[in-house]
């Protein structure tokens, strides 16, 4: 199958690591020699080696790693040294590891001693219990030491945690309450939790609830019924996650209308911990008959959208029933409803999907014929009649419909080429810059002599990021680059005889890909990635993690992003439109929609950054759907320095998928910056829409 953007074929994070995996020490000589080696060296340059210290056990291991700790200066290798000395329990390590715990210093710090501090054994353990007991509420310390507690499986450890939760009031105590997570059937933390579920502060009853439904306890869906009555109107968040998730326990009628709304106010309903629930749950015909017929009627288009994802789930004789609650919403005017209503359809197979689908391309509005190619693609793909239906839509009246039919053509099979050269062609002149984008990605996934010149051509008409686009497709293609139209015509009149379409692009190459080539021409760039649009939102990550320091200058994660944001904003220039989204529990934006980079807005914008503050978990999701959101936008720059932790979609793949579906007939290039540290999940991001990726540390 051909690949929408020829997405390289990179290596694996396993066999990336290989390597480095055989190089480590076999044995405590091997390790004390080889830190021995570079003992006398500056702490950068043992760090590695002193790390490796950490897998043996050994008393003479012990006494280097103590002597590494009482000389160490900076921050980063005391850590090395810290998680080395708590690898294993060792003879002294708590003497010298609750100074640590005691001084001032930064919370990633304190996590470190606290966690090596729960793995030196009873010993640890209460000195953590001791220290735990002196702190005043709140504070970072306080947090990092009931985690560390929480990693220690003792009863001791459990024990001083229970007190701890007993002592502290209100949302102080959380901490303890979380660090408990994974003690499952110990009668002593369930009788808390019980308690706790029916607390007046919504989020400890929630996190309480939450725990009794991992562990399934049987009292968790009477309780969260209760807890949504509470919160009726205001069940947001990690209310709504732990209602959710305990009621999936026991969908039975009366806990259909709160699961539904629950469901559609949690993070992550459909994640790794609920989905097997909710395939549970549909096999229930009570559940799927009120799901169909009550879906179209509620006023919230989130609880459509989830009730069309659980309604495509359905399985047998129930497939009938839930196929006739998605045809209703189908009729729906909002497209995310009508979209994800298609798709459920389309999983439950021809004989319920084609006909309302059939129905549904023969809609009047754009987003609704995209929808239906979409779904009907996701049936009809191996049909080989399916290619000559897309490229009937390519000369369609609607611009999404050809740029779904455009995009959805450069997925399939390898087969006739020429049809779809003349169609992409076609295209290369619409109006509409995402028809032109999706024809010059057909093109250049075809691989055929015949596409070069119909890319050419266009060369001189495009700039900004679709002239990139050109010259990208036509680089891929020929291995060359020539400035104008003319200069591409005289190579071809000389050089199509004997032309040979170039060999696909290996890992190493697609990595540099849209990098400055030398000798071109100087352009605008953010974080070290070239921008060539004039359509471009800056998708910025401000969660808590932000405010870890940053290279060598005393600043932190986010201020290296607000300088980085704000220079790049200036050189843009004023022809240019831009606008800047930032994401943490949820996402907000410098505006609705992009605007106009005047110097008004620059002092305007420059504010807006200086503003930002770091806190909260990692919406990666609501970032993304606010920067969609805008028709105009051509291109994203998505910078984080986390995973996925909260948001309607948490998981990576689903959030791959789900963005991958808002961008067929959008052809918005994403363009990735991991912050801190490699991440697969932002290169696949990047990947899959024909963006770049850097990591910056």
């Amino acid at each position: 199958m051909r690949s929408l953007l020829l997405l390289p074929v990179l290596l694996s994070w396993s066999s990336l690591a290989a390597p480095l995996d055989a190089q480590r020490p076999k044995s405590a000589a091997e390790a004390l020699s080889k830190f021995r080696a570079v003992a006398d060296r500056a702490e950068g340059e043992r760090q590695r080696a002193a790390g490796d210290l950490g897998d043996f056990a050994d008393a003479e291991v012990t006494t280097v790693l103590l002597a590494e700790l009482a000389r160490a200066e900076s921050l980063g290798y005391r850590q090395t040294v810290v998680r080395a000395l708590g690898e294993h329990t060792r003879l002294g390590a708590v003497a010298a590891l609750v100074p640590l715990l005691v001084a001032d210093g930064p919370v990633r710090l304190w996590e470190s001693v606290a966690t090596a501090l729960a793995n030196q054994g009873d010993d640890g353990v209460q000195s953590l219990a001791k220290l735990l007991a002196q702190q005043p509420a709140g504070g970072g310390r306080r947090h990092a030491i009931c985690d560390g507690l929480g990693r220690n499986r003792s009863e001791l450890a459990r024990d001083a945690l229970l007190t701890e939760l007993g002592r502290a009031t209100g949302r102080d105590r959380l901490p303890s309450l979380r660090a408990l997570r994974n003690r499952a059937g110990e009668a002593p933390v369930d009788a808390v939790r019980l308690q706790l579920a029916k607390d007046g502060d919504a989020l400890v009853a929630a996190t309480a609830l939450q725990q009794l439904a991992e562990h399934a306890h049987a009292d968790a869906p009477a309780l969260a019924l209760e807890l949504s009555r509470r919160n009726q109107g205001d069940a947001k968040g990690d209310v709504a996650t732990a209602v959710c998730h305990a009621l999936l326990l026991q969908p039975t009628p009366p806990h259909h209308e709160p699961l539904l709304v629950a469901g559609a106010l949690a993070e992550d309903p459909f994640g790794k911990a609920k989905a097997a629930l909710w395939q549970q749950a549909v096999g229930d015909p009570a559940l799927v008959r009120w799901f169909a017929e009550q879906a179209p009627l509620r006023k919230s288009s989130a609880e459509r959208c989830l009730a069309a994802e659980v309604l495509g789930m359905s399985t047998g004789e129930l497939q009938s029933v839930a196929a006739a609650g998605l045809g209703k919403l189908l009729l729906h005017k909002e497209p995310d409803v009508v979209r994800t209503a298609a798709l459920a359809l389309a999983r439950l197979g021809p004989q319920h999907a084609l006909a309302p689908l059939q129905k549904l391309l023969a809609g009047k509005e754009d987003w609704q014929v995209s929808a239906a190619l979409m779904a009907l693609h996701a049936l009809r793909k191996d049909d080989p009649a399916w290619r000559a239906e897309l490229l009937t839509q390519c000369d369609s009246k609607q611009a999404a419909a050809r740029a779904t039919a455009l995009h959805l053509l450069a997925q399939l099979p390898a087969g006739d080429n020429a049809p779809l050269v003349a169609a992409a062609a076609a295209n290369l002149t619409h109006k509409q810059w995402p028809v032109r984008s999706a024809a010059i990605d057909l093109l250049r996934s075809l691989r055929t002599a015949a596409a070069v010149p119909p890319l050419f051509e266009r060369l001189d008409a495009e700039q900004g990021r679709l002239r990139q686009d050109l010259v990208e497709a036509l680089e891929d293609l020929t291995r060359l680059q020539f400035p104008t139209t003319a200069a591409w015509q005289q190579w071809w009149q000389q050089e199509r005889t004997n032309f040979r379409i170039a060999d696909r692009r290996d890992a190493a190459d697609e990595r540099d890909r849209g990098a400055p080539k030398k000798g071109a021409k100087e352009t605008v760039s953010y974080w070290n990635l070239p921008v060539h649009s004039d359509r471009v939102t800056f998708v910025v990550d401000v969660s808590g993690s932000m405010a870890q320091p940053f290279g060598t200058g005393g600043g932190t994660r986010l201020d290296e992003a607000k300088r980085q944001l704000v220079r790049v904003l200036a050189l843009l220039g004023n022809k240019a439109k831009g606008n800047v989204v930032t994401f943490a529990e949820g996402a907000r934006g410098f505006a609705e929609t992009l605007q106009p980079l005047d110097d008004r807005r620059q002092k305007a914008i420059a504010a807006f950054a200086e503003a930002m503050a770091s806190k909260g978990p990692t919406n990666v999701h609501d970032g993304l759907q606010r920067a969609f959101a805008d028709a105009e936008v051509d291109t994203i720059f998505l910078l984080t320095d986390g995973q996925p932790s909260s948001g309607p979609v948490v998981d990576e793949e689903a959030l791959l998928a789900l963005v991958a579906r808002w961008n067929t007939g959008r052809g918005v290039r994403i363009h990735t910056v991991a912050l801190g540290g490699k991440s697969r999940f932002l290169e696949r991001l990047a990947q899959q829409s024909g963006g770049n990726h850097t990591v910056a540390r």
